[in-house]
């Protein structure tokens, strides 16, 4: 027994001893938790339903359900438990909790009893509906009011929102419903009807900006207002979005919180970026604006987060060109560059660049981290907006046609079939025919006095329309064979100009499928083309004499009404 003992003792006394950590990580809640609002008052930008709620209240005319709809960050769990402290404080005043009373102190600490927060994406079946319906019928245990806060409603099941409608529309005396929803569309219309629904706004740029000011005062912290500037803006309308970011940048700073650090850490492009490339823009210099997108990539900057600036910066040029007026987020220095752009760009050239920017955005998607979109729609609106050569008035005119540039040279009238009456048919005219070798050797003509030179030669294209060609074939059989019956037939500095037998090819390659192909063609001779698609001069059939017939071909004919079905 003392030997067992013994080696008892010496176990124990030869085990390791516990580690122990000389600091231990303080306990510390994020600022969004710290400085959630606890009184009607401190809610921001939300006046249009706190003064409702303060109003219905204080006159007791408390609404027996609650829709609140919003975005993310707005403030609906909040304005939601700021119900039940008002409902059930015995010393609120004009409909405004003390936030020092128990019952304030115990909904603030997460302790109320009569206040039950239901997740709605992890309880959105029947049976949790059923087990609230059975206990919402049991009295308050602590307070006048049981209030039920259900967040995501918009994800519970069909099923669920059933089995709560009956207890929606008539609950007991003592039971408030809040529902919250980022996604109101969702919520069916008879649980609508039964709720008095109040729609979240965006929180104001100038708000925002504020309420971060004010945190770093009680925080402590030193921050640039450019800064919290730039935080608000990236934070797009949610406060507690800016609120967790300035927690990040406060943590990533040494010291003071300076825009520089906003940036390292979000990665985010400054005014002076996005102004630049409007610069370029207008401009109508191309290499500037690729440079610049280099520039970004080298920095190892966010494309797409600079695309969406840029298409910020093109709204606030609307703004400032339409109604003279800058938008409210602009700073000094901003506001004085958006006077100075605005006057360089249209209206018309302004929709252009913030159309193509849409597109780009949704193009980097998909890009696998290539800016060749970016690039290529930099092309594009240097060429809108009138970076290539001026056109002569014969190739004007032939454009608006949708057919390609000719050599000069007389073409003979085309003769119209002459209908056994007498009268003229109503078939259009015929153009030329042009033979293929003779229009290749006007194509590698030497440009003429004026042109910009080619960026690329029309043999390497015409050498890469084959791998163009297979590379389609894998998406789309059609699409394929839409590209076999056309070529290359000219460069004119960065574009090139492929030609279509048919019209409906044509208008359907220049319409839809433009960016792909600039894309695809872009990668395969590793620059970055444009493409303008015309219609190759040649023949084409009279129309049939059936009616019927040509009534179809008519409505078939137009690209808009054909839907391809691979």
């Amino acid at each position: 027994m003392h030997g067992l003992l013994r080696i008892h003792r010496r176990g124990l006394r030869g085990s390791p001893p516990q580690r122990r950590y000389p600091r231990q990580v303080p306990e510390r809640t994020a600022l969004y938790r710290r400085y959630r609002p606890q009184t009607f008052s401190a809610i921001v930008g939300q006046d249009h339903v706190t003064r409702t709620l303060r109003n219905a209240i204080a006159s007791g005319q408390v609404a027996h359900a609650y829709l609140l709809a919003g975005v993310r960050g707005t403030g609906k769990t909040s304005i939601a438990r700021l119900i039940a402290k008002a409902v059930n404080c015995p010393n609120a005043k004009d409909g405004e909790p003390c936030d020092r009373c128990e019952t304030c102190v115990a909904i603030r600490d997460g302790r109320f009893l009569d206040l039950i927060e239901i997740d709605a994406a992890s309880n959105r079946g029947i049976d949790e509906m059923r087990d609230l319906r059975d206990k919402v019928r049991f009295a308050p245990g602590q307070g006048q009011y049981k209030v039920y806060v259900i967040d995501e409603a918009h994800q519970l099941t069909t099923e669920a929102f059933n089995a709560l409608l009956k207890t929606l529309e008539e609950p007991p005396p003592h039971a408030i419903f809040v529902l919250a929803t980022t996604e109101s569309g969702k919520i069916p219309a008879t649980i609508v009807s039964r709720t008095q629904r109040f729609d979240l706004r965006r929180i104001p740029h100038k708000g925002a900006v504020e309420q971060l000011r004010k945190i770093c005062e009680q925080e402590g912290l030193t921050a640039e207002p450019a800064a919290l500037e730039a935080i608000a803006r990236h934070a797009q309308g949610s406060l507690r979005d800016a609120e967790s970011i300035l927690d990040m940048v406060a943590a990533f700073a040494k010291g003071a919180v300076t825009l520089a650090d906003v940036d390292a850490l979000l990665g985010s492009s400054d005014w002076e970026e996005t102004s630049a490339l409007f610069d370029a823009l207008a401009a109508k210099d191309g290499a500037k604006g690729i440079t610049l997108v280099g520039r970004l990539v080298d920095d190892g900057r966010d494309l797409r987060l600079f695309v969406r600036r840029a298409i910020d910066h093109a709204r606030a040029l609307v703004l400032v060109r339409a109604t003279g007026n800058v938008p409210e987020t602009a700073s000094e220095q901003v506001a004085a560059t958006l006077r100075a752009q605005s006057p360089k760009l249209s209206l018309d050239q302004l929709a252009k660049i913030a159309k193509r920017l849409v597109e780009t955005e949704q193009h980097l998607r998909t890009s696998e981290g290539t800016p060749l979109p970016l690039e290529l729609a930099i092309l594009d609106l240097v060429t809108d907006v009138g970076g290539l050569r001026p056109p002569a008035p014969d190739e004007r005119a032939g454009r608006r046609d949708g057919t390609a540039p000719e050599p000069s040279r007389p073409a003979p009238a085309s003769a119209r079939p002459i209908d056994p009456r007498g009268t003229r048919a109503t078939a259009p005219e015929r153009t030329p025919v042009v033979d293929l070798a003779s229009r290749r050797v006007g194509a590698n003509d030497p440009p003429a006095t004026g042109a910009r030179p080619p960026a690329v030669a029309l043999d390497a294209v015409r050498r890469a329309w084959t791998e163009l060609v297979d590379r389609t074939r894998e998406r789309s059989v059609g699409k394929a064979a839409q590209l076999s019956a056309a070529e290359p037939v000219a460069i004119d500095g960065a574009t090139v100009v492929i030609g279509f037998d048919t019209e409906f090819a044509r208008a359907f390659w220049q319409d839809k499928l433009r960016p792909q192909l600039e894309q695809d063609l872009s990668e395969i001779l590793t620059v970055a083309v444009r493409v303008r698609c015309v219609r190759q001069p040649g023949t084409e059939s009279a129309p049939p004499d059936d009616p019927m017939l040509r009534a179809a071909l008519e409505t078939l004919g137009r690209p808009e009404r054909i839907m391809e079905i691979e």
